[in-house]
């Protein structure tokens, strides 16, 4: 299982949450920011990215474009659709 948490700038007292097993930490971080959109958080607020540790202690930061831009991928169509992501995919930033 890995945990997610979304940051932006300026920093809030309230950090939003998430824990997945995904095949991988692009999957899980979309889970993420899809939960964390749904939940009314600025996605394209300044500095907007997610930082995740997996179940090992290893941690990571992806910034919400980088997630963003992968998820347009065409190979991810399949993910995108199965997950209902496409809000997020076709937000604007």
């Amino acid at each position: 299982m890995t945990n997610y948490r979304f940051h932006w700038w300026p920093p809030s007292l309230t950090i939003p949450h998430a824990a997945f097993a995904a095949p991988s930490a692009h999957h899980g971080a979309a889970l993420a920011l899809k939960r964390f959109m749904a939940l009314g958080f600025d996605l394209g607020a300044p500095g907007a990215h997610v930082d995740f540790t997996d179940a090992c202690g290893n941690t990571r930061t992806l910034l919400v474009g980088e997630v963003l831009d992968w998820l347009k991928e065409p190979q991810q169509a399949r993910f995108v659709d199965a997950e209902h992501l496409a809000p997020l995919v076709n937000r604007a930033l």
